[in-house]
């Protein structure tokens, strides 16, 4: 339970993100653009004191536009995360019972650290391979795979953690849902 606790306290959702993305990307190229007119002495005139004012009226426009998005990412990103949880839950397993546990593996992102929302969303997306997977275990099926070739082979296993494929020449093969793009089932040969 500890653990648990201390790795949504070291998450963050997607709305403190663009917070972090906002002031990185709107409120210091602001501050450089006034303190720039304040050193060559434009800021008594009209136009530099418009520009800047329109400036960050602009800035909070999008600001405001980019975590409604987010915010609205967010909430769908929960509700596939729980109508996946439901679909996959053991049958004769209480709906209001149910949580939904964090991702064991946190997804990084550079400079923000780890987001609840991506990990969040890599389970859910390993949930559905290893329900589609289950379907064709013992089965010869074409995996697609991201940054490789696919492969073919007899689906042995659709576990937790991914798929262990049998190949022709009677290697195994173990692929990580992260990886996978398609699985195809193929004709008996």
């Amino acid at each position: 339970m500890a653990s648990s606790g201390s790795v949504d306290q070291r998450q963050q959702g997607l709305q403190q993100a663009a917070s972090v993305l906002f002031a990185l990307m709107g409120i210091v190229p602001a501050l450089l653009f006034a303190f720039t007119l304040w050193q060559l002495g434009a800021l008594r005139h009209t136009l530099a004191q418009v520009s800047l004012v329109l400036t960050l009226a602009f800035m909070l426009l999008g600001y405001w536009l980019f975590r409604s998005m987010l915010a609205q990412m967010s909430e769908i990103v929960k509700g596939v995360s729980r109508a996946v949880h439901t679909m996959v839950r053991p049958v004769g397993t209480d709906v209001a019972a149910e949580t939904v546990a964090p991702s064991p593996t946190a997804q990084d992102v550079a400079g923000l650290g780890s987001i609840w929302e991506l990990g969040e969303m890599a389970r859910t997306m390993d949930l559905l391979w290893q329900r589609e997977a289950g379907a064709l275990v013992g089965r010869r099926v074409q995996i697609a795979l991201a940054n490789a070739e696919d492969v073919t082979g007899k689906l042995l296993e659709a576990t937790d953690d991914g798929l262990v494929l049998e190949q022709a020449g009677g290697g195994t093969v173990a692929i990580t849902y992260l990886r996978v793009k398609g699985i195809e089932p193929l004709a008996s040969v």
